[in-house]
């Protein structure tokens, strides 16, 4: 897969992910049509390709070079494994009152600025 491909790619599996993590609507698409939930994004799978969804592990950074090279095989295999972590639970962390002002202010907090990256 070309460099550019690879970049046009994993934005669009990132936006499948997230529309499933999201959306309840697009999450019981993929369970229904997941082919569907692709080409609603971009992603257009070969006629007859069996998609097996899995969605038992956490998100990683190995799970996007797992799809890419599920992705990369399709043509011969005839099957699509679509990589669908569940995403991890955020952390709650209180905040002082001086925290809180700020926030309400408009001004950014460093433990939350993280969360933007």
């Amino acid at each position: 897969m070309e460099e550019a491909e690879r970049t046009d790619f994993t934005a669009r599996y990132h936006a499948v992910v997230a529309a499933v993590w999201s959306d309840p609507g697009k999450e019981r698409m993929l369970s229904r049509d997941p082919g569907a939930l692709l080409a609603e994004h971009g992603i257009r799978v070969p006629a007859g390709t069996v998609i097996e969804v899995v969605r038992d592990q956490p998100a990683t950074a190995g799970v996007l070079e797992s799809q890419i090279r599920s992705w990369e095989g399709t043509p011969g295999r005839g099957t699509l494994r679509l990589l669908v972590p569940y995403p991890e639970p955020l952390e709650a962390t209180d905040l002082t009152e001086e925290e809180l002002d700020s926030l309400v202010a408009g001004l950014s907090h460093p433990a939350l600025s993280d969360i933007a990256r």
